[in-house]
Formats: structure tokens, sequence, C-alpha cells
């Protein structure tokens, strides 16, 4: 339905409207889902070596929530992880939990916009 959508706002010229607040995060979450990542880790005996940069291989399409994956990984990279499970399970679990946070700081910036151009009229 989604890509129903796009495709009209594409052909009509408009932007595609942003998704209701409640399904935001449900948004957000599908999108941090769908990145892959490079997290140039090596995971030895409980012992995370950061062997290279986090790359993302393939993006969700959002700067900020790619940014989110890597961040999640050089967190999880600082804490010992006794298996490749564990830390995939860290990663994701702190990913999730920026993704409330960027939620919030989004909602407070179209609350600000909001809140200027009514005090511009």
């Amino acid at each position: 339905m989604l890509t129903t959508l796009a495709l009209m706002a594409a052909v009509q010229g408009e932007a595609m409207p942003e998704p209701a607040p409640d399904n935001e995060i449900t948004v957000m979450t599908e999108r941090l889902r769908s990145i892959r990542i490079s997290p140039g880790v090596t995971i030895r005996k409980g012992v995370v070596a950061q062997t290279s940069a986090c790359k993302i291989k393939r993006s969700s399409g959002d700067a900020q929530i790619d940014a989110l994956a890597c961040g999640a990984v050089t967190l999880c990279a600082a804490k010992p992880q006794p298996t490749r499970k564990a830390f995939n399970a860290c990663v994701e679990e702190t990913a999730v939990e920026a993704i409330y946070d960027l939620k919030d700081q989004r909602a407070a910036a179209r609350a600000a916009q909001i809140e200027a151009e009514e005090a511009g009229r």
C-alpha cells in the first residue's frame, strides 16, 4: 500500500505524506531491519576487536537510521561478547533503542517547526 501511495504521489508531483506518529516506529524499525552492514569486527573468546570501520552495504534510504546501525556496532564492540549471536543481539537491541530516541527527536523538530510557522502568521 505504501508503494502505491509513493507511486501516486510521484505521478501527481506531490511529496509523500509522512507516516502517522503511531506508525512511525514501525516504519523506522522496518527501515532499520532492511539495512545490511559489514560491521568490521572479529570475536574471539568473547573479545570483540574492531578490525575495520562499519560499512553500510545496503542502505535503508534514511541516513540517520543507517548511522544508528553503525553506532550500535561501535557501542556493542566496546563490550565483551561471548558469541557472534550475542553481538548481533546487542547491535539489534541498541539500534532499536536508538530508533525511539530518533523518533522523539524528529517529533520535537516537527513540533518546533509547527510552532515557528504559527508564530510567523
